[in-house]
């Protein structure tokens, strides 16, 4: 029984919740009071675009899909809006990169980038989808912008991240 439990902690979904969880908490208080040009940077957009562009696409949208529940859980949006729009964020990520056999790191940073920056069309335009009233508009294309911005900054720091936590791990010797 104990080494089952063991077996559950040290597996790399447990490991991404718990990353998760760190991104989320900083994307709810630092990120969400520090907002260059108005606009909040979408740590946790960024956070799964960096798991797309390093994994497959089948990673990307899954970490995605937890991602968002996770982060639907927190905002006053309807469950699952967000995790319809990360989950399609982490597998464009890949996506993006599936053409290239052997991807460059800085290639990994843009295809981050520009897929964190597309969340933030895709979160007004299923919002508007589902009757939510997304603010679509020219403020669209500067959150984008910071974003984007934001992301080729700090995909740096989740790339060896995503690696760490999504990686297979075996404990006692199995």
């Amino acid at each position: 029984m104990l080494e089952r439990v063991l077996r559950a902690i040290a597996s790399r979904w447990f490991r991404l919740v718990l990353v998760v969880f760190i991104v989320l908490s900083l994307q709810t208080t630092l990120f969400s009071a520090v907002r260059p040009f108005g606009y909040a940077i979408q740590l946790v957009a960024i956070f799964v675009a960096s798991v797309g562009s390093v994994h497959d696409v089948r990673t990307g949208a899954i970490v995605g899909l937890v991602s968002g529940l996770m982060f639907d859980a927190v905002l006053a949006t309807p469950l699952g809006i967000s995790a319809l729009v990360l989950g399609a964020v982490g597998a464009g990520a890949a996506l993006m990169l599936r053409s290239f056999r052997d991807p460059t790191w800085w290639l990994r940073l843009l295809a981050a980038s520009a897929a964190a920056a597309s969340g933030e069309l895709l979160m007004p335009l299923t919002q508007a989808v589902v009757g939510q009233g997304g603010w679509l508009g020219i403020r669209v294309i500067s959150a984008m912008l910071v974003t984007f911005i934001g992301a080729l900054l700090i995909a740096s720091l989740f790339i060896p991240v995503t690696r760490w936590t999504l990686r297979e791990k075996v404990l006692l010797g199995n």
